[in-house]
């Protein structure tokens, strides 16, 4: 009894196993689904197989189902006719319709094998393939190959890189060279031309010092003459200014228009004039003091005489014959002093033998 449980629990798994894999193969093969198929014509067979997958844009539409060789016009030419087993509708329920302008185009899946059929739309030249319709077939590319172009790419590439490199190698190798001697030549002209620089920028320095120095003991006289200066002009004013209050005195005095006065206040009125426009012009340009001041005419002896005593002296009353001369008035001598003679014994001061120049003319002043 145990026996025959056993056996009809492995029956019945072997049933089921049986089952799935025909459950299996329907649905992987496709049986229940709508299909039409297309014909491609082409000159080789090359990477197709049945059974390779078709593609429209990525997505699976087919397989090739059939390939079938047949002779062509030209001895032992052959042509592949191919069997393509297209969906009539999408898993949606969309009609799949293909315009007259579709290719097929043999390209490979991976870099290790295997291809694939991609359909591809060209043109739309106006309405679809219908079913046994045949199509052309090309071929592209094959990874192998795509890898062979880059890799003659590349090493194009690289053999210009490599050129470039080099006689970017040798340019710099001509311009090491060229700074090489360069700095040789100047490293000489330099141990050439140190000892004179050194020499040069020696006497520079000795040159500047003196410089220095004169410029302090300069600026040290400079600021010691213009105070010399500044006290002998602030004196000369001061005289001048007395020189002035005398010359009035002289003036006031001159009323009874004695000669000798009026001839000494002549001279010191020239005197006054002729040192006011001395001061004038030194403290203008104080180098005057050494190149020396020429007095303008308008201030010489003659004309500066000339026209003062224009200005000051009354011309000569005409002289009256009718009228006899009054008597000169009668001198009050009482109090006048009487001179008192020297004691006894004392000294007498030497009497001045010297020649005076006549009154009314300038005396040179004596040499400092």
């Amino acid at each position: 009894m145990n026996v025959q449980r056993s056996d009809l629990f492995v029956g019945m798994f072997l049933v089921a196993m049986v089952a799935v894999v025909v459950a299996a193969l329907v649905a992987t093969s496709g049986w229940g689904t709508d299909r039409y198929d297309i014909f491609v014509r082409t000159s080789s067979a090359q990477d197709l197989t049945v059974d390779t997958k078709i593609f429209l844009q990525g997505l699976e539409v087919g397989r090739i189902t059939a390939i079938n060789p047949r002779p062509t016009g030209s001895a032992g030419q052959l042509e592949f006719i191919l069997r393509l087993s297209l969906l009539d509708r999408f898993p949606d329920g969309t009609p799949l319709r293909l315009p007259r302008g579709t290719v097929a185009q043999v390209v490979q899946s991976s870099p290790l094998g295997g291809s694939q059929v991609q359909l591809t739309v060209i043109s739309d030249s106006g309405g679809t393939l219908a079913p046994a319709d045949t199509i052309s077939l090309s071929r592209g590319g094959s990874v192998l190959d795509a890898f062979g172009a880059l890799a003659r790419d590349l090493k194009g590439t690289i053999e210009a890189t490599l050129v470039s490199a080099t006689t970017t190698m040798n340019a710099f190798k001509v311009l090491a060279e060229s700074l090489s001697v360069a700095t040789g030549t100047a490293r000489r002209f330099i141990v050439g031309v140190q000892p004179g620089t050194e020499k040069l920028l020696a006497g520079v320095t000795t040159n500047l010092e003196s410089v220095r120095g004169l410029l302090d003991s300069t600026t040290t006289r400079s600021g010691v003459t213009m105070r010399q200066m500044d006290l002998t002009l602030a004196a000369s004013r001061v005289l001048v200014q007395r020189l002035d209050s005398l010359t009035r005195l002289f003036i006031a005095m001159g009323g009874e228009n004695r000669p000798e006065i009026n001839a000494m206040i002549v001279n010191f009125r020239r005197m006054s004039e002729q040192l006011q426009y001395i001061l004038d012009q030194v403290g203008r340009r104080p180098m005057r003091l050494i190149t020396g001041v020429r007095i303008p005419d308008t201030l010489s002896a003659s004309r500066s005489d000339s026209a003062w005593r224009a200005r000051q002296l009354p011309p000569p009353a005409p002289l009256d014959t009718t009228r006899t001369p009054a008597p000169a008035p009668a001198r009050d001598t009482a109090h006048v002093p009487t001179p008192t003679p020297p004691p006894a014994g004392a000294l007498r001061a030497p009497r001045d033998t010297t020649r005076r120049p006549p009154s009314g003319t300038l005396q040179p002043a004596p040499a400092r």
